[in-house]
């Protein structure tokens, strides 16, 4: 992305608080958008990037949100240290789901990480005399705090655009990058990936560990901002709409993912009304995506960008 937009961005999003302090609902969705964009991110570096077909990146981010939350609660361990302990949990268990995974290909691996996704809220709900909360999950959970000082809406907004900016940065990196090569030449080309020895096996594992750290930050974020969790963080609608998300803005396009999360947030928000009907729309705009919009609107925002500097030029030439 130009370097003039991205630096616009962050000032635009840096002085948001300033328009809408009285407009807590804003606010809180826009905090939302950080952390559902840095976990579709994360989602889209194994995905789009690596082209490992992985759905068990929601049970992922849930087993970050369990992990703070339970020992903050039960052994009164600060958050920020719970944040840290959600992230390795998180980090420990993308790289025991990859090691199994390596011995598999495409579909296979969809249905395994899609198997411990279907698993995992009957283990929460029967999970409640090991500190689960059962079905009706955990509250009550400690917020962030610096000292005296407790995390208001303010402070949350501007930490989650923190996160969100490191979370960016961070697979921006890693996009280009040698580890961000290896991925792609295994994505585009895996046999002649592997005659020029790149070595399969270590980058898919890297790249399991690396999407889970990251959505496990995501997800020690989120816990103690809601401040409650429960088993229907891994129902269908939120898995879809994390999935609509990279595809609406874009696989395997940086910053597509974050992009599309703003995006689809903010549409989710306002088909509130329309109740359950909420999930069609998001399956149109997956199958639209996939059928009409391969590169996403990252891909549609760049076009435009390269017609407005086609123009641009062409009126720079009949100045002079």
């Amino acid at each position: 992305m130009n370097k003039k937009i991205t630096l616009v961005s962050i000032l635009v999003l840096s002085i948001l608080p300033l328009i809408f302090h009285n407009n807590s609902y804003i606010m809180h969705t826009l905090i939302l958008c950080f952390i559902w964009g840095g976990v579709a991110s994360a989602w889209n570096l194994i995905v789009g990037y690596a082209n490992v077909f992985s759905f068990g990146q929601i049970a992922i981010f849930a087993i970050a949100c369990y992990t703070s939350a339970m020992i903050t609660l039960n052994l009164g361990v600060s958050p920020w240290l719970g944040i840290l302990a959600g992230a390795g949990a998180a980090g420990l268990v993308g790289i025991l789901i990859g090691l199994p995974c390596l011995r598999l290909k495409g579909i296979y691996v969809a249905l395994a990480t899609l198997a411990l996704h279907l698993a995992f809220p009957t283990l929460l709900s029967q999970g409640r005399a090991y500190g689960t909360g059962g079905t009706r999950g955990l509250a009550g959970i400690p917020p962030l705090q610096i000292g005296a000082y407790t995390f208001g809406l303010f402070s949350n907004y501007y930490f989650g655009l923190g996160l969100f900016l490191l979370s960016l940065f961070a697979i921006y990196k890693i996009i280009n990058s040698p580890w961000g090569l290896a991925f792609i030449s295994l994505r585009d080309s895996e046999h002649f990936a592997k005659s020029l020895g790149v070595n399969e096996y270590r980058y898919k594992l890297i790249v399991f560990a690396i999407s889970a750290v990251i959505t496990g930050v995501m997800g020690g974020f989120y816990v103690h901002f809601i401040r409650a969790v429960s088993p229907a963080i891994l129902h269908t609608d939120l898995f879809l709409m994390v999935i609509a998300m990279m595809l609406f803005g874009g696989l395997g396009r940086f910053p597509g993912a974050a992009i599309g999360a703003f995006a689809i947030i903010f549409l989710n928000e306002a088909l509130r009304p329309v109740g359950t009907f909420r999930l069609l729309v998001l399956g149109i705009i997956i199958v639209v995506s996939m059928l009409y919009m391969s590169q996403g609107l990252i891909g549609i925002l760049e076009s435009i960008g390269r017609s407005i500097r086609r123009i641009s030029k062409g009126r720079l030439t009949l100045s002079r």
